[in-house]
């Protein structure tokens, strides 16, 4: 697979074999423009609009005829609600299978992380994507870790690095809850550099002693599963 970082929370995945591209979380703080071009499937962890830019998504499936996309009930509700293909948007729950393009999508999670006990949880889900040897995992806005790894290990974890739902520690211990060869920070709109600086000083390698490698994408990069 190859993996191209679209800003926050937004990745395409590449997939083997003419699969096309698949899509998670194209949201308002992301370039969906670049995101959804050409892709072929769109994974939506949960509502919230920097994981999800409705109106995008809807113009995109209104170009892309064969496009599909599948989210959770409220992600899909919102979508349908805003011109959204009733049939081409496909509510997903914890626990689901899926095959997709060719990949194979394990649907995990359940609640966002805790803002405040005030703060009513959105339903949140995570998706454990592998295709042609390769695997990653996005758990949306929660730290909640897959059921299974894959059996060759996880390839690539996305991390969440910033947000109003969680402090540092969390984030490191996620990391090393969740073993995989390579950590690529998302959902750090919010951070400035001197952040995105400091919190990639302290989940280095060096300092946590893993065994993994650190990868900060800039969007529009991309890096080879």
């Amino acid at each position: 697979m190859q993996l191209i970082f679209h800003g926050h929370a937004c990745v395409s995945l590449g997939l083997p074999d003419g699969g096309g591209t698949l899509v998670i979380d194209p949201g308002t703080y992301s370039d969906t423009t670049a995101a959804l071009t050409g892709a072929a499937a769109v994974l939506v962890t949960h509502d919230h609009p920097d994981h999800v830019d409705v109106p995008a998504v809807v113009e995109h499936l209104g170009a892309a005829p064969d496009a599909q996309v599948w989210a959770t009930a409220p992600a899909a509700e919102a979508l349908r609600a805003g011109g959204a293909p009733g049939d081409r948007v496909h509510q997903v729950a914890p626990g689901q299978v899926l095959e997709i393009a060719g990949a194979h999508v394990t649907v995990g999670g359940g609640d966002h992380a805790l803002i405040h006990p005030e703060i009513p949880r959105a339903v949140n889900v995570t998706y454990l994507v592998e295709a042609g040897g390769a695997s990653v995992f996005h758990p949306g806005d929660s730290y909640e870790a897959p059921a299974a790894l894959p059996a060759a290990g996880l390839d690539v974890l996305l991390l969440p690095v910033a947000g109003p739902w969680m402090k540092l520690a969390e984030a490191i211990d996620f990391t090393r809850s969740v073993p995989a060869r390579t950590v690529v920070p998302i959902h750090e709109a919010l951070l400035s550099e001197i952040g995105l600086t400091m919190v990639g000083a302290r989940l280095d390698t060096a300092r946590l002693s893993g065994e993994y490698t650190y990868s900060r994408l800039a969007s529009g990069e991309a890096l080879a599963v």
